[in-house]
């Protein structure tokens, strides 16, 4: 018997957990819209460069696997070094246990998350996010419960984004938002000269999506199953990994017109939430 649970560690890679052999770390099963999560992760309320506002703090949809909770954490502390006042209102992640919620349809596995739009008020000063999403009209909001208009924050929605893409331990499969704010993402990534590579993989991952809402009021964060999840049922829906290396030979919209299907197989990045976390 104890040879069988040495086995199992051994054939899952001692990442996860499979019937009685349970290492502690996450475990996301299933899609995004038909899963469930084991041993989640609690995002805590307050961080680094992050906040949970009201009403999202009292849902109860702060859980993920420790590659999504980890991801949100580091870009808080990112934007904390790159600009001060940039601020990451982060929303729904997913029930503890997963599942379906009276929210969202997808947001079932643990590796799904919202991230309020980072704004701007009247004055050009950052300003916290309404209390409903609201959506940003040729990158302004109509007026909240507040009474306060809300302007697309393009420069530190920029930072967002790329501490999301080049975050070290998590490869980010989507990034979903209406075409007319990436499309003013790229226009001002391009207008600083960011490197190619960066803005072919933000115009191949930041995607309107078809079946839903056009997400012109939130930006939704999804990460590629763990790859120590996968032989216990994880499952991507889509490409298994963006066109890495298109960016070497076209130009970024290159990216986008290729219509081809990545190579599968993310790394494995098996850490354990402490260390995710930077503690």
């Amino acid at each position: 018997m104890r040879r069988l649970a040495l086995l199992c560690l051994v054939l899952t890679g001692g990442c996860a957990a499979l019937g009685g052999v349970d290492d502690g770390t996450s475990v996301s099963y299933g899609s995004t819209s038909a899963g469930h999560l084991r041993n989640a992760v609690e995002l805590p309320v307050l961080g680094d460069g992050y906040r949970i506002p009201e009403p999202w703090a009292s849902r109860g949809l702060r859980y993920g696997t420790e590659e999504l909770v980890g991801t949100i954490v580091r870009a808080g502390r990112r934007l904390a070094v790159e600009d001060a006042a940039a601020v990451l209102y982060v929303a729904d992640l997913s029930p503890r246990r997963g599942g379906p919620s009276a929210w969202h349809r997808s947001h079932q596995a643990g590796r799904d998350a919202d991230l309020n739009f980072l704004a701007l008020d009247d004055a050009g000063a950052p300003i916290t996010p309404s209390t409903v999403m609201l959506p940003f009209h040729d990158g302004v909001t109509a007026p909240g419960p507040d009474g306060k208009v809300r302007h697309f924050d393009v420069d530190r929605n920029w930072l967002l984004v790329r501490a999301l893409l080049e975050d070290p331990a998590s490869e980010v499969q989507w990034l979903f938002i209406s075409e007319p704010l990436k499309a003013r993402l790229l226009a001002h990534a391009r207008e600083l000269g960011e490197p190619l590579e960066v803005l072919a993989r933000a115009e191949a991952i930041l995607q309107q999506p078809g079946d839903s809402l056009p997400h012109d009021d939130h930006l939704h964060l999804r990460i590629y199953c763990p790859a120590s999840d996968r032989s216990l049922g994880c499952r991507d829906r889509g490409p298994q990994r963006w066109l890495k290396k298109t960016w070497k030979y076209g130009e970024p919209s290159a990216v986008a017109a290729a219509g081809k299907l990545p190579p599968p197989g993310p790394m494995c990045t098996v850490m354990s939430a402490r260390v995710l976390a930077g503690r």
